[in-house]
């Protein structure tokens, strides 16, 4: 009788949430395939018919983050659809916060990566960032530019995709190590203020 797909589903979601679980508290090298099949409560046979490997199963779940971190309906993806000009730069910032949030495993699961991996995964999400950034916003922000609402002088792809590493870094150190108040004020003050250093450095002069 062949497998049902829903149950194999459910299944392989149990044994996933498990690995990253563990993953995130224990690191990579510190947590065992008979550790996740304990803790999705399935049998290890169970478990390797879904991975063979602890490789893979990581592998599996940074392409299904990275999928996900990534599709259209995230946070940061609206934020960006929605760029009209500088005024729109609290809204990178508020999404990249609502965006860390969201995917907090994911941001320790690369952590993992890199630490214990040499941080494979990593270098693929950022070295693709470029292009989704110019698929995405290029020809608007070329508008913006021949419109006089950006400096000339400065590359805007380059100035909007170091504003919201600026911001997915506050967010990173604040909810994912722990440090409030990095810049001394409220969150929306530091959003304020991180905009403010990227619109005058994007104005036109």
């Amino acid at each position: 009788m062949p497998a049902n797909p829903k149950a194999v589903a459910k299944t392989r979601d149990k044994i996933h949430a498990a690995a990253v679980e563990l993953f995130t508290k224990q690191g990579f090298h510190g947590t065992g395939m008979r550790q996740i099949a304990k803790q999705a409560g399935v049998s290890l046979g169970n478990l390797y018919n879904h991975h063979k490997s602890k490789e893979e199963l990581l592998a599996a779940l940074l392409e299904e983050f990275e999928e996900r971190y990534t599709a259209p309906g995230t946070p940061l993806a609206k934020a960006m659809a929605e760029f009209q000009g500088l005024e729109d730069l609290e809204r990178i910032g508020e999404a990249s916060r609502a965006q860390v949030r969201r995917f907090s495993d994911y941001i320790r699961l690369i952590y993992v990566d890199v630490v214990e991996l040499e941080g494979e995964h990593i270098r693929r999400l950022f070295g693709g960032m470029r292009k989704r950034y110019e698929e995405n916003l290029g020809e608007r922000l070329e508008a913006l530019r021949a419109a006089g609402k950006l400096g000339g002088d400065v590359d805007p792809i380059a100035g909007l995709m170091t504003a919201t590493i600026a911001y997915f870094y506050l967010w990173n150190i604040q909810s994912i190590f722990g440090v409030r108040r990095l810049y001394g004020g409220t969150d929306q003050q530091a959003i304020e203020t991180i905009a403010e250093i990227f619109r005058r450095g994007l104005m036109p002069r």
